[in-house]
């Protein structure tokens, strides 16, 4: 091989030298380089196709790729002609509800405070003000998940279009569809099939977790609210009994039979 090249080259220098009538000053070293860096081409070049053949053996041992099929999982719907009072709502639940008004159609509407006593003091109001932020929150984030349940039904069926071309793709039998660019093609549909799907994932754990959080702080208030009762009846406790036995004794001796 190496003389072949060598004489290969010889020729060309020759050749070149009858047509410019030029005399070619060759390095024996930089000679020897190139003829190195070719036989190591050369060697690389056999190496990939043995690689290709044998990869081409092992997909012909494979046979049909159909086997490896796997049915996509639709994702479940709510019937609304099962329900009647609260149609609204499992209809928003389906098909999105971005305003709010299915959500408000099946609760329980809450009152404005326009009307309070007038001798309502700043702490009172304020307590009052706080119970109004705990419904408002639980209603905001029912509001927001249920919408966002409602999207995510939607893109399901999105990305399972998405899924089904890829894997069409890749339990394909003709050739092309295996070739080096279509194989990183298919590599970089599958990742960005999963950072949607992760995306979506994320979504509705995040709504999830808004609704443990609205949860909790309707906890904390009712046992704030327990613990408050407590402390306002050791507080008062003394002078509350004191006053209903100075009025039950008043109201015994001014008691007089009908």
């Amino acid at each position: 091989m190496s003389r072949r090249i060598l004489a290969s080259l010889f020729l060309l220098t020759v050749t070149a030298t009858r047509a410019h009538a030029q005399i070619v000053v060759i390095d024996p070293g930089n000679l020897v380089q190139t003829v190195m860096i070719a036989e190591r081409t050369l060697r690389h070049y056999e190496e990939l196709q043995a690689q290709y053949r044998t990869i081409l053996r092992m997909g012909q041992g494979l046979g049909s790729m159909d086997r490896f099929r796997v049915p996509g999982i639709s994702i479940t719907r709510h019937d609304p002609s099962l329900w009647q009072f609260g149609r609204p709502w499992i209809e928003g639940l389906n098909s999105g509800d971005a305003s709010g008004a299915a959500y408000a159609a099946t609760t329980l509407p809450l009152l404005r405070p326009d009307v309070q006593p007038s001798r309502l003091t700043a702490s009172a109001r304020r307590d009052l003000e706080r119970r109004y932020a705990t419904i408002e929150i639980t209603d905001t984030v029912a509001m927001r998940g249920g919408h966002q349940v409602a999207l995510v039904r939607g893109y399901h069926d999105r990305l399972q279009e998405g899924i089904q071309g890829l894997e069409n793709d890749v339990l394909n039998g003709l050739s092309r569809y295996h070739e080096m660019t279509a194989i990183l093609d298919k590599i970089a549909a599958g990742e960005l099939l999963a950072r949607r799907q992760d995306m979506a994932t994320n979504q509705l754990l995040s709504h999830a977790l808004e609704q443990l959080l609205a949860r909790s702080k309707r906890q904390r208030d009712t046992e704030a609210e327990t613990i408050n009762m407590q402390l306002i009846n050791w507080r008062d406790a003394s002078a509350v009994n004191s006053a209903f036995v100075a009025g039950t004794g008043d109201a015994l001796r001014t008691w007089r039979q009908p």
